[in-house]
Protein backbone atom coordinates (compact mmCIF):
# COMPACT_ATOMS: atom_id res chain seq x y z
CA UNK A 1 0.00 0.00 0.00
CA UNK A 2 1.52 3.47 -0.82
CA UNK A 3 1.37 6.00 1.66
CA UNK A 4 0.36 9.26 0.48
CA UNK A 5 3.49 11.66 0.52
CA UNK A 6 1.66 14.47 3.19
CA UNK A 7 0.56 11.93 5.14
CA UNK A 8 4.42 10.34 5.48
CA UNK A 9 5.69 13.78 5.85
CA UNK A 10 3.17 14.67 9.07
CA UNK A 11 4.91 11.61 10.69
CA UNK A 12 8.65 12.21 10.11
CA UNK A 13 8.30 15.89 11.43
CA UNK A 14 7.81 14.79 14.96
CA UNK A 15 11.17 12.88 14.59
CA UNK A 16 13.13 15.10 13.71
CA UNK A 17 12.34 17.86 16.21
CA UNK A 18 13.44 15.27 18.51
CA UNK A 19 16.49 15.05 16.71
CA UNK A 20 17.05 18.41 17.30
CA UNK A 21 16.45 18.55 21.38
CA UNK A 22 18.72 21.49 22.51
CA UNK A 23 21.03 20.07 24.38
CA UNK A 24 21.06 23.75 27.10
CA UNK A 25 17.31 22.76 28.25
CA UNK A 26 18.76 19.59 29.68
CA UNK A 27 19.61 20.10 33.56
CA UNK A 28 22.59 17.81 34.39
CA UNK A 29 23.14 17.01 38.31
CA UNK A 30 25.44 18.69 39.90
CA UNK A 31 28.34 16.53 41.16
CA UNK A 32 29.16 16.96 44.63
CA UNK A 33 32.74 16.95 45.93
CA UNK A 34 33.28 15.05 49.39
CA UNK A 35 35.14 17.52 52.13
CA UNK A 36 38.58 17.28 52.14
CA UNK A 37 39.03 19.41 55.51
CA UNK A 38 37.51 20.08 58.94
CA UNK A 39 36.78 22.92 60.93
CA UNK A 40 39.00 23.49 64.19
CA UNK A 41 36.87 25.63 66.65
CA UNK A 42 38.69 27.04 68.97
CA UNK A 43 36.91 28.50 72.10
CA UNK A 44 39.66 30.71 74.67
CA UNK A 45 37.74 30.70 77.76
CA UNK A 46 39.26 33.43 80.73
CA UNK A 47 39.35 32.27 84.25
CA UNK A 48 40.89 33.96 87.53
CA UNK A 49 42.43 30.89 89.56
CA UNK A 50 40.70 28.33 88.11
CA UNK A 51 37.42 29.83 88.18
CA UNK A 52 34.94 31.82 86.25
CA UNK A 53 36.61 35.37 85.31
CA UNK A 54 34.46 38.41 84.43
CA UNK A 55 35.83 41.50 82.92
CA UNK A 56 35.40 44.65 85.27
CA UNK A 57 35.30 42.91 88.28
CA UNK A 58 37.39 43.07 91.55
CA UNK A 59 40.16 40.30 92.23
CA UNK A 60 43.20 39.82 94.53
CA UNK A 61 46.34 38.88 92.94
CA UNK A 62 49.39 37.02 94.06
CA UNK A 63 50.43 40.12 95.06
CA UNK A 64 47.56 40.60 97.63
CA UNK A 65 46.24 43.41 95.43
CA UNK A 66 42.67 44.42 94.55
CA UNK A 67 43.14 44.53 90.88
CA UNK A 68 40.07 45.22 88.29
CA UNK A 69 40.87 44.11 85.09
CA UNK A 70 38.93 46.25 82.02
CA UNK A 71 41.12 44.87 78.61
CA UNK A 72 42.24 42.40 77.36
CA UNK A 73 42.91 42.00 73.63
CA UNK A 74 45.57 39.63 71.86
CA UNK A 75 46.57 38.00 68.62
CA UNK A 76 47.59 34.99 67.93
CA UNK A 77 49.86 33.64 64.66
CA UNK A 78 51.38 30.86 62.76
CA UNK A 79 48.84 28.65 64.39
CA UNK A 80 49.93 24.58 63.60
CA UNK A 81 48.19 21.90 64.52
CA UNK A 82 51.45 18.73 65.59
CA UNK A 83 51.60 14.76 65.93
CA UNK A 84 55.29 13.50 65.92
CA UNK A 85 57.14 15.11 63.68
CA UNK A 86 54.32 16.42 61.16
CA UNK A 87 52.81 20.04 61.31
CA UNK A 88 49.73 21.67 59.56
CA UNK A 89 49.28 25.03 59.32
CA UNK A 90 45.90 26.06 60.30
CA UNK A 91 46.01 29.97 60.78
CA UNK A 92 48.22 33.20 59.86
CA UNK A 93 47.11 35.28 62.90
CA UNK A 94 43.57 36.10 64.25
CA UNK A 95 42.60 38.58 66.82
CA UNK A 96 40.36 37.97 70.37
CA UNK A 97 38.81 40.65 72.42
CA UNK A 98 37.68 39.22 75.82
CA UNK A 99 35.22 42.25 76.71
CA UNK A 100 32.30 40.08 76.56
CA UNK A 101 33.82 36.84 78.14
CA UNK A 102 34.88 34.10 75.97
CA UNK A 103 35.67 33.84 72.36
CA UNK A 104 35.47 31.18 69.98
CA UNK A 105 37.06 31.09 66.44
CA UNK A 106 36.94 28.87 63.52
CA UNK A 107 39.36 27.41 61.42
CA UNK A 108 39.89 24.93 58.68
CA UNK A 109 42.29 22.43 59.48
CA UNK A 110 43.39 19.24 57.91
CA UNK A 111 42.05 15.87 59.27
CA UNK A 112 44.28 13.46 61.59
CA UNK A 113 44.37 12.93 65.12
CA UNK A 114 46.93 15.81 66.67
CA UNK A 115 48.59 15.60 69.84
CA UNK A 116 50.05 19.40 70.17
CA UNK A 117 49.18 23.07 69.19
CA UNK A 118 51.88 25.24 68.02
CA UNK A 119 50.96 28.61 68.65
CA UNK A 120 52.63 32.48 68.38
CA UNK A 121 51.65 35.05 70.77
CA UNK A 122 51.43 38.25 68.96
CA UNK A 123 51.29 38.96 65.11
CA UNK A 124 54.38 36.93 62.83
CA UNK A 125 56.77 39.34 61.58
CA UNK A 126 55.97 39.57 58.12
CA UNK A 127 52.33 40.27 58.93
CA UNK A 128 53.69 43.34 61.04
CA UNK A 129 55.84 44.55 58.50
CA UNK A 130 53.79 45.14 55.82
CA UNK A 131 51.48 48.21 55.13
CA UNK A 132 48.36 48.08 57.27
CA UNK A 133 46.34 49.21 54.38
CA UNK A 134 46.85 45.47 52.51
CA UNK A 135 44.58 44.25 54.92
CA UNK A 136 40.61 44.20 53.87
CA UNK A 137 37.83 44.96 56.54
CA UNK A 138 37.18 42.14 58.63
CA UNK A 139 40.61 41.14 58.18
CA UNK A 140 42.21 40.54 61.60
CA UNK A 141 44.37 43.35 61.04
CA UNK A 142 42.19 45.61 60.06
CA UNK A 143 43.19 49.10 60.95
CA UNK A 144 39.25 49.33 62.40
CA UNK A 145 40.22 46.94 65.25
CA UNK A 146 42.53 49.71 66.60
CA UNK A 147 45.37 47.87 67.63
CA UNK A 148 48.19 49.62 65.49
CA UNK A 149 50.50 51.79 66.34
CA UNK A 150 50.93 54.03 63.90
CA UNK A 151 53.78 55.85 65.61
CA UNK A 152 55.85 52.35 65.36
CA UNK A 153 54.39 51.33 62.05
CA UNK A 154 53.56 47.57 64.04
CA UNK A 155 50.90 46.06 65.82
CA UNK A 156 49.52 45.81 69.44
CA UNK A 157 49.96 41.87 70.25
CA UNK A 158 48.65 42.63 73.83
CA UNK A 159 46.82 45.02 75.32
CA UNK A 160 46.66 44.25 79.23
CA UNK A 161 44.45 47.09 81.14
CA UNK A 162 42.49 47.62 84.12
CA UNK A 163 42.93 49.19 87.62
CA UNK A 164 44.68 48.37 91.49
CA UNK A 165 44.86 48.94 94.96
CA UNK A 166 47.81 47.94 97.08
CA UNK A 167 45.64 47.65 100.34
CA UNK A 168 44.14 44.27 100.30
CA UNK A 169 41.41 45.18 102.66
CA UNK A 170 40.10 48.61 100.63
CA UNK A 171 36.18 48.81 100.01
CA UNK A 172 36.54 51.24 97.28
CA UNK A 173 37.22 50.74 93.92
CA UNK A 174 40.26 50.44 92.94
CA UNK A 175 41.79 53.78 91.12
CA UNK A 176 45.25 53.27 90.20
CA UNK A 177 45.77 52.75 86.31
CA UNK A 178 47.83 49.52 85.01
CA UNK A 179 48.41 49.62 81.17
CA UNK A 180 50.81 47.29 80.00
CA UNK A 181 50.64 46.92 75.40
CA UNK A 182 53.06 44.38 73.93
CA UNK A 183 54.15 44.68 70.44
CA UNK A 184 57.68 45.12 68.13
CA UNK A 185 58.82 41.89 66.69
CA UNK A 186 60.62 41.87 69.40
CA UNK A 187 57.72 40.74 71.96
CA UNK A 188 56.78 38.02 69.35
CA UNK A 189 57.03 34.63 70.75
CA UNK A 190 56.18 30.77 70.18
CA UNK A 191 55.37 28.54 72.49
CA UNK A 192 53.67 24.79 71.87
CA UNK A 193 50.57 23.57 73.90
CA UNK A 194 50.13 19.86 74.87
CA UNK A 195 46.53 18.10 74.24
CA UNK A 196 47.41 15.05 76.04
CA UNK A 197 45.97 12.31 74.01
CA UNK A 198 44.95 14.50 71.01
CA UNK A 199 41.95 15.76 69.06
CA UNK A 200 40.48 14.65 65.65
CA UNK A 201 39.73 16.35 62.96
CA UNK A 202 37.19 14.75 60.53
CA UNK A 203 37.08 16.27 56.43
CA UNK A 204 33.59 18.38 56.45
CA UNK A 205 32.77 17.97 60.43
CA UNK A 206 33.78 20.87 63.11
CA UNK A 207 36.31 19.29 66.48
CA UNK A 208 35.73 21.95 69.31
CA UNK A 209 39.09 22.50 71.37
CA UNK A 210 38.87 24.74 74.46
CA UNK A 211 41.77 26.57 76.04
CA UNK A 212 41.67 28.35 79.03
CA UNK A 213 43.48 31.42 79.76
CA UNK A 214 44.22 32.16 83.52
CA UNK A 215 44.33 35.83 84.03
CA UNK A 216 45.71 35.28 87.43
CA UNK A 217 48.76 34.31 85.76
CA UNK A 218 49.39 37.45 83.64
CA UNK A 219 51.10 38.58 87.11
CA UNK A 220 53.54 35.31 88.22
CA UNK A 221 55.34 32.44 86.99
CA UNK A 222 56.83 29.93 88.93
CA UNK A 223 59.97 32.03 88.29
CA UNK A 224 58.52 35.73 88.68
CA UNK A 225 56.17 38.11 89.86
CA UNK A 226 55.11 41.61 88.23
CA UNK A 227 54.44 43.59 90.49
CA UNK A 228 52.01 46.17 89.90
CA UNK A 229 53.77 49.04 92.49
CA UNK A 230 56.11 49.53 89.89
CA UNK A 231 55.45 47.42 86.87
CA UNK A 232 52.13 49.06 85.35
CA UNK A 233 52.82 50.89 82.16
CA UNK A 234 54.63 49.51 79.11
CA UNK A 235 53.60 50.97 75.46
CA UNK A 236 56.68 50.20 73.42
CA UNK A 237 59.46 51.59 75.84
CA UNK A 238 59.27 49.75 78.37
CA UNK A 239 60.78 46.02 76.72
CA UNK A 240 61.87 44.53 79.97
CA UNK A 241 58.32 44.81 81.26
CA UNK A 242 56.64 43.74 77.51
CA UNK A 243 58.42 40.82 77.69
CA UNK A 244 58.30 39.76 81.14
CA UNK A 245 54.00 40.35 80.55
CA UNK A 246 54.07 38.31 77.57
CA UNK A 247 56.35 35.44 79.12
CA UNK A 248 54.28 35.33 82.29
CA UNK A 249 51.08 35.20 79.29
CA UNK A 250 52.01 32.33 77.37
CA UNK A 251 52.06 30.17 80.51
CA UNK A 252 48.68 31.48 81.28
CA UNK A 253 47.62 28.76 78.52
CA UNK A 254 46.43 25.12 79.13
CA UNK A 255 43.59 22.97 77.46
CA UNK A 256 40.91 21.44 79.37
Amino acid sequence: MRIPCRTLLALLLPLAFLGCRNDDDVVEPTPTTPASTGTLRIVVVPKWEGGPFAMNTVYTNVSDYRVKVEAIKFYLGNVRLLTGTTSSDVKDVDYFDLHNGAVSKDWTAEPGTWTGLHIGFGVPQALNDADPIVYPPGHPLDLANATYWGWAQAYRFFQFDGRYDMDAGGTAAPALPFSMHTGLNACYTEFDLDLGTGVTITAGNTTTLTIDLAVDRFFYTAADTLDLATENQTHGTNLPLALELTNNAIHSFSVE
